[in-house]
């Protein structure tokens, strides 16, 4: 008894058994003119997005692969809280239903680590495809192997000081100290 389709079969016969599909729609949403170029180098048919602006009038698409950046604008260690961040982008995606988007492969490429972790972890909640894998990172990270952050461990101060933290990030700072 065969249990492939045919599509898997003319797959498995015309790419090899370990091909992957190809990556024919590709976002990169970052703001560094270099960054975007080693990108479009390797995926020269990718669409370079800039500003959240850009990105989310964008995802109305569909897509294969979306990759995101935090630090938008020319600034480092940007304000999870901000309108203009890739955090932003994250809350389009989680607050309402985007079922194109669903077999969509997203990355979060960002160097700020605090602030891609909870890129990723909100993602992942809201049902969607995502890794960690800062720009650079060689080779990919893939859902087997470890990344290079982990977004559930608590820092040695405390689990209860990581949620404090979180709760920061998530909905800014509420003024109070802790």
């Amino acid at each position: 008894m065969n249990l492939m389709s045919r599509d898997d079969e003319s797959r498995l016969s015309t790419n090899g058994p370990t091909a992957e599909p190809p990556r024919s729609r590709v976002l990169f949403l970052d703001d560094d003119p270099g960054r975007a170029e080693v990108f479009l180098a390797e995926v020269p048919h990718a669409v370079w997005v800039s500003t959240v602006e850009e990105c989310l009038s964008r995802l109305n698409e569909e897509w294969d692969e979306v990759h995101l950046d935090h630090d938008l604008g020319g600034e480092t260690f940007v304000d999870c809280g901000r309108e203009d961040c890739g955090m932003e982008v994250v809350r389009w995606l989680c607050l309402e239903a985007h079922p194109h988007l669903i077999p969509t492969q997203f990355y979060v490429h960002s160097h700020n680590a605090a602030a891609a972790d909870l890129m990723v972890m909100q993602l992942r909640v809201a049902g969607y495809q995502v890794e960690g894998r800062p720009f650079g990172y060689s080779p990919p990270w893939s859902a087997s192997t470890r990344a290079p952050f982990e977004i559930f461990v608590p820092p040695a101060r405390g689990f209860s000081h990581w949620l404090r933290e979180l709760g920061r990030y998530v909905f800014g700072s509420s003024g109070t100290s802790g």
